[in-house]
């Protein structure tokens, strides 16, 4: 029967070892493989055993990959499946190392839904239903994410949060309405509950200067009524005109009374 003539550490790597079988360099393995079968000179091998052998490191190098996966930043299991899923490993190899880590403590969804509502609460401008897609994203079980937001929202001030609202009301300009709007529509879209919109909307005043906003006025007037102007005339393009303005969030009365200004509902 065959046996292990020659165990050697590899030179540029001195946590692998080559194995040499009936003087032939036979295959190279980690460490761990080693450790595990308690492999050492003269032991007999034969066709089975090197092929547990084998298997055993093509799983290690799952796990070192999982490990190198895992060295940027907390992963949840199902991010650490589809890596390896998509560096081609079998199913049985993935359920090993996922295993693997598991064992040893280097995944926990837990622990990851807490990692990331803590990093998110902390250097995002993001509500929780942005939370909760990434962690869906994540693979987390749907029990773990229900709590985990609800400690999101809980957890996240509420001043932080009035702070995100009135940064976008000062990027807005236009009438007092069209920029809460906008603001309501921005928190929407930053992940924010209905409750919490409501409540930050209090909480900020939309009032303009008035003859910064009798100017803008002014100016979409000009750009509205010039856009019509080429396809309508008389009633219907005052009608054409003042509902766009309506549209921008204007008030009828100060539309009426600029249009009065410049001379355009007497034509």
């Amino acid at each position: 029967m065959p046996n292990i003539t020659k165990i050697e550490v590899q030179k540029n790597h001195t946590e692998r070892f080559n194995i040499y079988i009936d003087e032939q360099f036979a295959m190279g393995i980690s460490i761990d493989t080693l450790v595990h079968f308690n492999l050492k000179k003269g032991d007999c091998i034969d066709k089975s055993k090197i092929q547990e052998i084998e298997l055993k490191e093509y799983e290690q190098h799952a796990i070192n990959e999982a490990i190198q996966f895992l060295s940027y930043r907390k992963r949840s299991g199902h991010e650490i499946e589809h890596h390896l899923e998509q560096k081609g490993y079998a199913s049985t190899v993935i359920s090993s190392a996922l295993h693997y880590c598991d064992k040893h403590q280097l995944i926990d969804d837990n622990d990851y839904a807490e990692s990331l509502k803590n990093t998110m609460i902390h250097t995002t401008d993001k509500g929780p239903e942005i939370y909760r897609q990434k962690l869906v994203k994540a693979g987390i079980d749907k029990q773990i994410i229900e709590k985990a937001v609800q400690s999101y929202v809980v957890e996240q001030p509420f001043q932080h949060v009035v702070k995100v609202a009135r940064k976008i009301a000062n990027q807005k300009k236009g009438p007092a309405v069209k920029v809460k709007q906008k603001v309501y529509q921005a928190l929407l879209q930053k992940g924010y509950h209905f409750e919490t919109i409501e409540s930050v909307i209090q909480e900020l005043d939309f009032n303009q200067d008035p003859e910064f906003v009798d100017n803008l006025l002014q100016r979409d007037l000009e750009k509205v009524y010039n856009k019509y102007q080429k396809k309508f005339d008389g009633f219907q393009l005052i009608q054409k005109t003042t509902d766009a303005l309506l549209r921008k969030g204007y008030a009828f009365d100060d539309i009426k009374r600029k249009l009065a200004e410049s001379g355009i509902e007497d034509e």
